[in-house]
């Protein structure tokens, strides 16, 4: 099982495919932040699946999601589908993209599902986002339309 420390960095090589309503769009890293195409910010994206080093079977990482998704309707929030994948696309997870949130919600959410980190994206960076409360990792991004 990979320690945290790896599974932070599979997170800053993540892509993510966000559902938009213009349409979709997938975030890669990068060195620059480039263009930010949505008007609102920040995008927390964030899932149920895997919590920390467990690898959990469909059944139970959809049950999971499911939790996740009915919380962030029941708060009201404005939520988009998104799949984060490893760079090459061998592991991928469903997430949801939540916009127009706050850091402190969007941490605590992810951390009552046991997830190491989250997605920050803004006009300014593309960040990875520890739960532990450790420093988020700030990155550019491009983007493919």
């Amino acid at each position: 099982m990979p320690d945290l420390d790896d599974r932070l960095a599979d997170y800053a090589r993540a892509r993510v495919v966000l559902e938009c309503p213009g349409g979709r769009l997938t975030v890669r890293p990068a060195d620059r932040p480039g263009r930010y195409p949505l008007g609102v910010s920040p995008v927390h994206v964030l899932t149920a699946h895997n919590p920390g080093a467990a690898r959990l079977g469909a059944a139970e990482n959809r049950r999971r999601q499911d939790a996740l998704e009915a919380e962030l309707a029941g708060l009201g929030l404005e939520v988009t589908r998104a799949v984060a994948s490893a760079e090459d696309g061998t592991h991928a997870e469903e997430s949801a993209a939540v916009v127009g949130w706050d850091d402190d919600g969007a941490l605590a959410l992810a951390r009552r599902f046991g997830q190491d980190a989250i997605f920050r994206w803004s006009e300014t960076a593309w960040a990875v986002v520890p739960c532990d409360g450790g420093p988020a990792l700030l990155l550019g991004w491009t983007l493919q339309d």
